[in-house]
């Protein structure tokens, strides 16, 4: 590529024509519009020669839109969380990428596919010696509890904190039945069990490839919610202006870690990152009890919001919003062995 000639594509999924899951969602599932728009305006002032397209239920429609765009000389921005409002979908889209020859920022179709594939996902941290919560999958609410009590239920395969509410953790079987049963008829998949954790929430954003810069680690300060079975990132605390749990939860960047639980935590979120198969960028969602820390999420796509928690460890290093960006473009423009 010579930057006389090289240009950018930004793909995003745009689903507000969807509707899914429950109907309360929906400014999660739309959440990448208003990221796109962000994202478009720093790599414009950034010099890209950028073209912002929309992804929305067909794959044809897609490739037929990149025709006009070379593999030779375009780089693929994938903010595509998701495909025709489905989660599970999302590695579609770089799949038909991959089989049309571009490349793209951000993981491959298969470190997709596992990463939102939570359970799988889980077993595969184990495999690379990343602690994670113990776990069960329930296709059935009838099917016999194996864990210990308290456990949280959520999608196996959702993100965003879609289906996590306060009921989401559970202390008795019947408990443990009805969130089950609700995951189930809801989201139409598995839902995974996991024993709850008390411990801090820290959140580790992650660029690089070879060399993984770990950016400042964050922590949910739950110290204004008094009940600890509550100490958790709900939807509604997300998404939902009107809740307090919205604004009661801040986050604290960077957290307050001795440096032996830093050296701890920083071996985990990479390990995470190189277990999976992460590129360019990721970000991991640990729980630390007891100097353990436990990996309870590894996000491929995490939110690029100019609120979301990527951007406040990114600012917390010193770097401005299109900076944060450029350097996810240069980290997979070298990871191609590409120059400008």
């Amino acid at each position: 590529m010579s930057a006389g000639n090289f240009s950018i594509v930004l793909l995003y999924n745009d689903d507000s024509h969807v509707k899914c899951g429950d109907p309360h969602e929906i400014p999660a599932i739309q959440n990448t519009v208003i990221t796109a728009n962000y994202l478009h305006t720093a790599l414009v002032s950034l010099g890209y020669s950028t073209e912002i397209l929309a992804v929305r239920d067909s794959l044809d429609d897609l490739a037929h839109a990149l025709n006009e765009h070379s593999p030779e000389n375009t780089l693929i921005f994938n903010n595509c969380d998701g495909f025709d409002g489905s989660n599970q979908d999302a590695a579609l889209i770089v799949h038909r990428l991959e089989e049309l020859g571009f490349k793209h920022t951000g993981a491959t179709a298969e470190a997709v596919e596992l990463c939102i594939d939570k359970p799988c996902a889980k077993e595969r941290l184990l495999a690379h010696n990343v602690p994670t919560p113990r776990c069960q999958v329930f296709r059935s609410s009838s099917e016999k509890f194996s864990l210990d009590f308290p456990a949280i239920v959520k999608p196996s395969v959702e993100d965003g904190s879609l289906g996590i509410s306060l009921d989401s953790v559970v202390t008795t079987c019947e408990q443990l039945q009805q969130q089950v049963g609700l995951i189930l008829e809801t989201y139409v998949e598995p839902a995974l069990v996991e024993e709850f954790i008390f411990g801090r929430e820290l959140a580790v954003a992650m660029l690089g490839n070879q060399e993984i810069e770990i950016l400042p680690i964050a922590e949910q300060d739950y110290s204004l919610i008094t009940d600890p079975l509550k100490h958790l990132l709900t939807y509604e605390s997300k998404w939902d202006t009107e809740s307090p749990y919205y604004y009661n939860i801040p986050a604290r960047v960077p957290a307050d870690l001795t440096p032996a639980e830093e050296k701890v935590v920083r071996a985990a979120a990479e390990g995470s990152f190189r277990a999976v198969g992460l590129r360019d960028f990721g970000r991991v969602d640990i729980r630390f009890e007891d100097g353990i820390p436990y990996v309870i999420d590894v996000n491929e796509l995490p939110d690029l919001a100019t609120d979301a928690g990527f951007w406040n460890s990114a600012r917390a290093a010193g770097m401005t919003y299109p900076q944060m960006v450029d350097r996810i473009v240069q980290h997979a423009l070298q990871r191609e062995g590409l120059t400008l």
